[in-house]
């Protein structure tokens, strides 16, 4: 709806224009309206000129957003995935090669691979863990 009223509303006003200018040229004589709508020409080209200008800085910006910040973003995602990847093979060929495996501390660890204490009254030996209680 509110394009029809718009399109109408700028069809009347560009006919109106169009038969005002078709009389002047008819008559001969300069027309009140147009003599009116002419001293605003210069004001008109300076508001066109500054929107043409705000226009521009517009694309520029989006331009630089486009080609610098697109590029830096995408090196970054490129630098990470390589450090990951690295790191990733780095940890297969340890653990391939050497048999070394990272071990987490809140992980499923074996009986073996936790730390033990002897007690140094008795014989047997106890385990600590960090997160019982004491």
């Amino acid at each position: 709806m509110t394009t029809i009223v718009v399109f109408a509303s700028s069809l009347s006003v560009a006919s109106i224009l169009l038969i005002t200018k078709a009389i002047e040229l008819r008559g001969e004589k300069k027309n009140l309206l147009l003599k009116t709508l002419c001293r605003f020409d210069s004001r008109f080209a300076k508001l066109v000129s500054n929107f043409k200008f705000a226009i521009l800085r517009m694309i520029q910006i989006v331009r630089y957003i486009a080609l610098v910040w697109t590029k830096e973003f995408c090196k970054e995602i490129y630098r990470k995935v390589i450090d990951w990847a690295e790191k990733e093979l780095r940890a297969r060929q340890d653990t391939i090669l050497t048999g070394r495996k990272d071990i987490h501390k809140n992980g499923s660890a074996s009986f073996y691979l936790k730390k033990i204490t002897e007690v140094k009254n008795g014989d047997k030996g106890k385990i600590e863990d960090d997160n019982l209680p004491a």
